[in-house]
């Protein structure tokens, strides 16, 4: 008989506390072992072990196999009792070819004949410690990163702690890690198998002609059923998921759940794999505050880990199981941890900054800069329609690149497939916002020169600022059809799920190897920032030269961006001077900035001197000279002007560059990320 207790662990930093504890419940924690386990479980095709009650696991560790067959069910909370069998094997073998035993008996009693199959298999990263108290032994503690896969492919991967009675331990001392573990650890029991779970998140056919969904029902504790029903009671979009799970747990048919939680048969689906996943990590995380969150007390002579002080949580990372499209989740019905101001658009509140922390993992600080972002973009997209303002259009864009810029930083902490489609919804809505933002800047300049003019000289200016609007309603038209398509909106309620889903999409800590990597702010944030300005210091010998090419200043303006982008992602968690680096940054950004505007509007123009059209045109277009010249000294004279701009700022470069190389910038910024 195997007794043992099993707790799913909420999130990366809790399972790293309870690796480096020293005590539990009062018991000594030994040195932590770890192990690769490689778990296939196999039944006939007609599910023969599964409806006696049985599941039959082979377990490849090193050179070993153990075949293994576990009863199932009798869990009570989260300690579970199950018949055990097992015998080594030489090499997976057929049932009949067993060393003789009770398992091999059992196997050929349910079985017969019938040759076994693959149903799905585990691969496990178990960190092992033995509690001891005293001179007892009283259970070995393990520590687990699971990765579920089926026909070779990867459904889910979640962290789980077991502890198992051995010899010298007693029940009541199971019941004792059990109470300390859910009391200050917040730990949430968990009443299925690694099996039983993983049936339900692949979808394996448990019995011939069953649909898939059947499983083990969720089994809600008193806690969580709580959280669930208040969840019932929020918006709608919540709430279909809280009814589905009472529903679920009330054990109703499939259809009555369905019809009660007012959910399509494949949005309900997509809701019950993804609780076995991550349990309550389902809802918001900003919408309650679970005993999981808080922090523990520390017994006499015990240190309380140091795990739930972080302002946001990563859930252990899933492999992410991407929602239908149907019933995508709005982005602009949320509430808010810090408000400026309220938004035009309902429900949308504008925070004063992202709230990243030095603890935050690398996923989690990239959601919250997310958020900050998308709520800008949100925010100013009424006014971006309107086009009153034009500067309503530069808040959006600016909120656009920045997500975009982020993504460079944080990326890699997510799943690919994961984001994917938020980066293509960010580069369409850039490329339809900056599209009129440059035209809107670009005629802004212009009327403000002709502004200078006399009125009969400023008149030749009138045809190029035709051809302008012109082209800038056309750019206005476009960007208006992709906000108000669908893809737009299903882009932005999606990303709107993910910025407030903690842990949606996160990549595992640890690397393939199973070796740590870095992941928090504080690992990450100083090698980022010192990549950037390398990047952008490896240019020093390509533009300290007199009159250095445009396109490599156009290049180190890229650069520079990146660096000044990356800054500001941390500024809240480095050190005080960092707003004067930032400053000096943006300037540098802004010179060259300028002298790109200069080289564009000089091309522009130029192309209208020739053509009379905005840009070059067709090559079945008379040629230049076959029609009258384009008569237009007010455009002439202009260029001229943004010739000599460009000449001043070439000119005018080298001092704001010598900043950046310069001693005193390398100290602010060695001084910003000291704090780390």
């Amino acid at each position: 008989m195997e007794i043992e207790a099993k707790f799913r662990i909420p999130d990366v930093q809790t399972f790293q506390c309870l690796l480096e504890a020293a005590t539990l419940a009062g018991f000594t924690l030994g040195p932590a072992s770890a192990a690769e386990l490689r778990d296939r479980y196999l039944d006939t095709a007609a599910r023969a072990l599964l409806a006696a009650g049985f599941a039959c696991r082979l377990r490849r560790q090193g050179n070993r196999t153990l075949a293994t067959l576990k009863g199932l069910g009798g869990a009570a909370g989260a300690v579970h009792r199950r018949i055990e069998l097992e015998v080594d094997l030489a090499e997976p073998l057929p049932p009949a070819d067993w060393p003789p035993s009770p398992a091999r008996d059992l196997v050929l009693r349910v079985c017969g004949s019938e040759p076994l199959e693959t149903l799905l298999e585990l691969e496990q990263t178990r960190n092992s410690r033995w509690l001891h108290e005293g001179d007892r032994t009283v259970a070995e503690l393990s520590l687990d990163r699971v990765a579920v896969r089926r026909d070779m492919q990867v459904i889910a991967s979640y962290l789980e702690l077991e502890a198992e009675l051995v010899a010298d331990g007693c029940e009541e001392d199971l019941t004792r890690l059990a109470a300390e573990l859910q009391g200050r650890w917040g730990l949430v029991p968990n009443g299925q198998s690694k099996f039983e779970r993983a049936l339900v998140l692949t979808g394996v056919d448990l019995m011939p002609g069953e649909e898939d969904e059947a499983g083990v029902e969720p089994h809600l504790t008193p806690q969580e059923r709580a959280i669930v029903e208040r969840m019932a009671g929020e918006r709608e979009v919540i709430a279909r998921r809280a009814r589905l799970l009472l529903a679920w747990d009330e054990g109703l048919s499939r259809a009555e759940t369905i019809r009660r939680s007012g959910l399509s048969p494949r949005r309900a689906r997509y809701w019950r794999r993804l609780f076995h996943q991550r349990g309550l990590g389902i809802f918001p995380g900003r919408m309650f505050e679970p005993a999981a969150l808080s922090v523990p007390a520390a017994s006499a002579g015990e240190q309380a880990p140091q795990l739930v002080h972080l302002p946001a949580k990563e859930t252990h990372p899933v492999e992410p199981i991407h929602p239908p499209a149907e019933e995508v989740l709005p982005a602009v019905a949320v509430a808010t941890l810090t408000e400026e101001q309220p938004s035009p658009l309902k429900g949308i509140q504008l925070l004063k900054q992202p709230g990243l922390d030095a603890d935050d993992p690398m996923s989690e600080a990239g959601r919250k800069t997310f958020r900050f972002h998308l709520r800008r973009m949100l925010y100013y997209e009424p006014g971006t329609r309107q086009g009153q303002d034009i500067e309503d259009l530069h808040d959006m864009r600016v909120a656009t690149r920045r997500m975009r810029a982020a993504f460079r930083v944080f990326g890699d902490y997510f799943e690919p497939q994961a984001v994917a489609p938020f980066l293509k919804g960010l580069r369409r809505t850039g490329q339809a916002l900056g599209a009129v933002r440059d035209l809107d800047v670009f005629q802004q300049k212009v009327q403000a020169y002709r502004d200078t003019l006399p009125e009969s000289y400023g008149s030749s200016l009138d045809g190029f600022l035709a051809v302008l609007e012109a082209q800038r309603e056309a750019a206005r038209e476009q960007m208006t059809d992709w906000l108000d398509s669908k893809r737009y909106h299903r882009f932005a309620e999606q990303f709107g799920e993910f910025v407030e889903t903690l842990g949606m999409g996160s990549q595992p800590v640890a690397a393939k190897d199973g070796e740590p990597r870095p992941f928090r702010v504080r690992h990450v944030a100083p090698m980022a920032i010192y990549e950037r300005l390398a990047d952008l210091r490896a240019y020093d010998e390509w533009v300290s030269i007199p009159n250095p090419p445009v396109a490599r200043l156009h290049a180190l303006r890229i650069a520079s961006k990146r660096l000044r982008y990356t800054i500001e992602f941390f500024a809240e968690v480095l050190g005080p001077d960092i707003k004067q680096t930032i400053k000096e940054v943006a300037a540098l950004q802004d010179h060259l900035g300028g002298l790109q505007d200069a080289v564009v509007a000089s091309a522009i123009l130029r192309d209208f001197l020739v053509w009379g059209t905005w840009g070059p045109v067709t090559a079945d277009w008379p040629m230049p000279g076959s029609e009258a010249p384009v008569i237009a000294p007010g455009v002439a004279a202009y260029l001229a002007v943004r010739q000599t701009d460009l000449q001043q700022l070439l000119y005018a470069f080298p001092p704001v560059w010598e900043r950046i190389t310069g001693a005193e910038f390398s100290r602010r910024v060695a001084e910003a990320v000291m704090v780390l």
